[in-house]
């Protein structure tokens, strides 16, 4: 089964995306976002992710004070999905995954 992120942006609550690999980042964010021009951020942590070897999994969640990181790591390309605290995370990670393993088939 394959996914893309125009399917991850389908689910209630989700307001954009960060696609981040070696080569740069693409962030689709609504304009009036606190993180829409925040490159550096995504790329630090990225990079941060990256560094860690001893996290287990490929799914990290960070909570924020109104929104939900969720951050999908395959290989050296990281997906972070910014959403609502209401989004049903499961269909998010399920989804998510399904993205980052056709993301990196496809390079």
């Amino acid at each position: 089964m394959n996914a893309s992120i125009k399917d991850l942006l389908k689910i209630d609550g989700v307001h954009g995306y960060a696609l981040v690999d070696s080569k740069g980042a693409q962030i689709k964010l609504p304009s009036k976002h606190r993180l829409c021009a925040s490159k550096a951020f995504f790329t630090g942590l990225r990079r941060q992710l990256l560094e860690e070897s001893d996290r287990p999994g490929s799914v990290i969640e960070i909570y924020l004070e109104d929104m939900i990181l969720t951050v999908f790591l395959a290989r050296s390309t990281m997906l972070a999905t910014v959403s609502s605290r209401r989004t049903n995370l499961a269909m998010l990670r399920m989804t998510g995954k399904l993205v980052t393993a056709s993301l990196t088939k496809d390079r």
